[in-house]
C-alpha cells in the first residue's frame, strides 16, 4: 500500500466527487481518513484513494454524510436576517467571530449551532437596539 501514489496516473485509484461537501466537511473527511491510515490525495475537488480502499473509503463517506445531514437537521439554529443590511450582517458576523461562536449565512439565513441561541439573541437585540436609538 505504501507504493500507491495519487499523482500517477497509472495507480490503481479511486476517485470521489466531493464538489457539494464544504471545507469543513472535507476537513473531517482528511481527519477520518489519517485515523484509518488510509492514503490519499486530492485533484480538485475529488477525492483520491487507493482502489483497494474503495469501500471502505465509501462507508466512512456515508458515515459522515449522515453525521452531517444529522448535524444540519437537529443541532442548528436559523436566525432570519433578510431584512438586514450588508452592515447589519458583517456586524453581527464580526460579533460572532469575537465570541468564537461558529455559523454560516445562506440567502439571509444565519445557521448556528443549538445552546448560542441567547447568545446570539442578545447580539442581535444590541444592533437592532443600536439601529432603533439611530432612528430616534
Amino acid at each position: 500500500m505504501s507504493d500507491w501514489n495519487p499523482r500517477d496516473p497509472e495507480a490503481s485509484t479511486t476517485r470521489f466527487d466531493l464538489t457539494e461537501w464544504s471545507v469543513d466537511e472535507r476537513a473531517d473527511v482528511v481527519s477520518k481518513l489519517a485515523a484509518e491510515n488510509i492514503q490519499h490525495g486530492w485533484d480538485g475537488d475529488e477525492l483520491l484513494v487507493p482502489q483497494s480502499e474503495e469501500e471502505v473509503v465509501e462507508d466512512i463517506l456515508d458515515e459522515l454524510e449522515d453525521m452531517f445531514d444529522n448535524d444540519v437537521e437537529s443541532e442548528t439554529a436559523e436566525f432570519d436576517l433578510d431584512d438586514w443590511s450588508d452592515e447589519e450582517r458583517a456586524k453581527l458576523c464580526n460579533m460572532l467571530d469575537n465570541l468564537d461562536i461558529g455559523y454560516r449565512l445562506e440567502d439571509g439565513v444565519l445557521i448556528a449551532p443549538i445552546g448560542a441561541e441567547q447568545v446570539i439573541e442578545s447580539c442581535i437585540d444590541s444592533i437592532e437596539d443600536d439601529l432603533d436609538g439611530d432612528d430616534a
